[in-house]
């Protein structure tokens, strides 16, 4: 060994210590970054024997930084819809590229957002992470439910602008009235209700619910109207009540009507539920009408839910999902390598990527409108750094000293 290899403990250890403040220093800077994984840097003693030789010999240390990224970070409630957290093990799966031939990135970062792709009318808003990688999800499958798989290629950009989704009109095939008709009307007295309704194209329309006192006791004349079209049954209808003011009948009674306004909408039939109407003493009240159906309706905010669903709000007050975030899966979380500063890949270490559902597995939930908070402890990255300075130290004067023994050896010799 030449003299020169006293200085490889000091140096390795100067090397080491300065990779320590690298590490302190990326902490504090993320301590209010939210999913943000403290990291620690460990030490190891480097000894070898030479070639052949039977003495050992100390070369100094070896340092290694890792994330520890097991760590759950406390859980803030936000005021921003596109914000979302995960209670628990596991992460959300991101992709560098919109065609998915990017890395694919995990993250614990839930301040997300939205990224645009293309321009003027070719333009679309994808959902993105803080680093504008496209989060993925599951698809909507069209159905009420989504195209579930436990494998990345079964994930998908998820598009959040007013053409990615449509709320379909929807016919109305259900209505409720309910009222209560004067007991003391004389004969004739008429009264009205409307109700709207919608026919199979999402065009609005009104029914006329009209009620007038026949001559027989407890006994009313119903007549159903409507000014776009023509109701063919269910109408005209006698509606009677008992002597304590309750309906006799009918209950119920479909509606069925041939639509002149739009002609090319197609019939509807409505099931109207009479069952609160009432005949007591006072003043006409009308207290429920409301009908199921729809006009068709763009996509205009989305929010997520619990099971860690994308609910799109529409144009016509409707709310369905439109994708479905899952929780990915490694099997050693801290020996995933860091892509950025938030974000990880996975190594050979970590293991590959499997899906799972949030509310189907119990290892996570979805906490929407809710972000985890960094894990850095500031009080701990102090402390370390007050280590590591005089860690430092004490390997720079090591190094000074085989300097200092150095320079004595060289005179010597000269």
């Amino acid at each position: 060994m030449t003299a020169f290899g006293f200085f490889t403990p000091g140096i390795s250890a100067l090397r080491g210590h300065t990779e320590a403040f690298a590490g302190i220093s990326q902490d504090i800077a993320n301590l209010t970054s939210e999913g943000y994984k403290a990291t620690d840097t460990q030490f190891a003693e480097m000894v070898h024997t030479g070639d052949g030789g039977v003495f050992q010999q100390f070369s100094g240390l070896n340092s290694r930084t890792r994330n520890l990224i097991e760590r759950q970070g406390n859980i803030l409630t936000s005021n921003r819809n596109f914000d979302i957290a995960i209670d628990g093990t596991g992460f959300l799966v991101t992709n560098s590229q919109q065609d998915l031939s990017g890395d694919v990135q995990l993250t614990r970062a839930g301040s997300l957002d939205r990224t645009l792709v293309g321009t003027g009318t070719a333009e679309q808003a994808f959902l993105a992470d803080r680093n504008g990688n496209f989060v993925l999800g599951w698809p909507s499958d069209g159905a009420g439910g989504f195209t579930v798989g436990t494998a990345v290629g079964s994930l998908q950009p998820i598009r959040i602008d007013s053409g990615a989704a449509g709320s379909d009109a929807a016919a109305t095939t259900t209505a409720s009235i309910g009222a209560n008709l004067p007991a003391e009307s004389a004969t004739g007295a008429n009264f009205d209700l409307n109700v709207g309704v919608f026919d199979d194209l999402g065009n609005a329309h009104t029914l006329l619910f009209d009620f007038t006192k026949n001559a027989a006791i407890n006994t009313w004349d119903l007549v159903v109207s409507t000014p776009d079209g023509t109701v063919t049954s269910g109408s005209p209808a006698s509606m009677t009540f008992d002597a304590s003011g309750n309906l006799v009948a009918p209950a119920n009674q479909t509606v069925a009507i041939t639509w002149t306004n739009p002609a090319a909408a197609a019939a509807s039939s409505i099931a109207v539920d009479f069952s609160l109407m009432t005949q007591f003493d006072g003043s006409f009240t009308p207290a429920i009408t409301q009908a199921n159906g729809n006009t068709a309706g763009i996509l205009t905010d989305i929010s997520f839910n619990s099971a860690g669903e994308v609910v799109g709000q529409f144009s016509n007050g409707l709310t369905q999902g439109i994708a479905k975030l899952p929780v990915a899966l490694v099997r050693a979380e801290n020996l995933l390598a860091t892509a950025q500063g938030t974000n990880f890949t996975v190594s050979p270490e970590s293991g590959d990527i499997r899906l799972v559902e949030a509310d189907v597995s119990d290892l996570a939930n979805f906490v929407p409108n809710g972000l985890e908070e960094s894990t850095v402890d500031l009080a701990g990255e102090f402390s370390d750094m007050v280590i590591a300075q005089r860690a430092y130290s004490s390997a720079a004067q090591t190094v000074r000293v085989v300097d200092e023994m150095t320079q004595v050896a060289t005179r010597l010799k000269t």
